[in-house]
């Protein structure tokens, strides 16, 4: 695995779309101090102080494009696994399709856009702030921590760096087993974070009890009639 450090960029994926088109096929990480472009799913901007981390990762990739989101589950679930390393004194928690959240509030996101011969997966986590003006509760890594873990003679927290490479282990990890093992461990282990598993949430314009996860990554949702309906797309509120 490489790493490629920036200071200030568009955004971190565009940097990795470049890389990508002159030719570089990873894996490769491509990480900046800010964004002033940074944007998630649905083109949704996404504010990048100085602090947090942004990064992209080339992965090469030759799988069916039907794939790609499963790919987002594995992503999201080393995110977690990468937060939860820090010692949050809230839980760590998913939100369909790929949101971390720690205590309810979303601390990270992350977007997949596909190339022909790789998948460009751009991770944002917020470490020392987040933003206010936010239409759901958020969140960032350094207010969720314990004092002692932050003021000890050793800190837990070093930077943006540090949890890079911790980051870095676990997705090449999640990966292997999405690959080696196909979807089922990774939708396990990503339904025991579940954000509202077995509760009522909304999710466009229908509400249901969220109850599984499809093979496909779909949202399974029982609705009032006691009828299943499966949604591939959307953005989750929680009633």
């Amino acid at each position: 695995m490489r790493f490629i450090q920036l200071d200030t960029v568009g955004s971190t994926q565009d940097e990795a779309r470049a890389l990508y088109r002159k030719g570089d096929r990873g894996p490769v990480w491509v990480r900046a101090d800010v964004q002033t472009k940074g944007r998630g799913r649905r083109a949704r901007q996404w504010v990048s102080e100085r602090g947090n981390l942004y990064a992209s990762l080339v992965l090469p990739n030759d799988s069916d494009p039907s794939t790609s989101a499963l790919f987002g589950f594995a992503a999201s679930l080393a995110i977690a696994d990468t937060l939860a390393a820090y010692n949050p004194v809230q839980p760590v928690t998913l939100k369909w399709p790929n949101d971390v959240l720690v205590g309810g509030a979303k601390i990270s996101g992350l977007l997949i856009e596909r190339e022909p011969e790789a998948l460009l997966i751009g991770i944002g986590i917020n470490l020392v702030s987040h933003p206010d003006d936010t239409p759901y509760p958020a969140t960032h890594l350094v207010q969720e921590m314990r004092q002692s873990d932050l003021s000890a003679a050793e800190p837990m927290f070093t930077g943006a760096a540090a949890v890079l490479a911790v980051l870095s282990q676990s997705i090449t990890a999640r990966i292997d087993t999405l690959r080696t093992h196909d979807f089922d461990p990774i939708r396990k282990d990503w339904l025991a974070r579940a954000h509202h598993l077995n509760k009522i949430v909304s999710v466009n314009g229908k509400m249901g009890r969220f109850v599984d996860l499809g093979p496909d990554g779909a949202l399974c949702l029982t609705l009032d009639d006691g009828t299943e309906t499966r949604v591939h797309a959307g953005d989750v509120s929680f009633g």
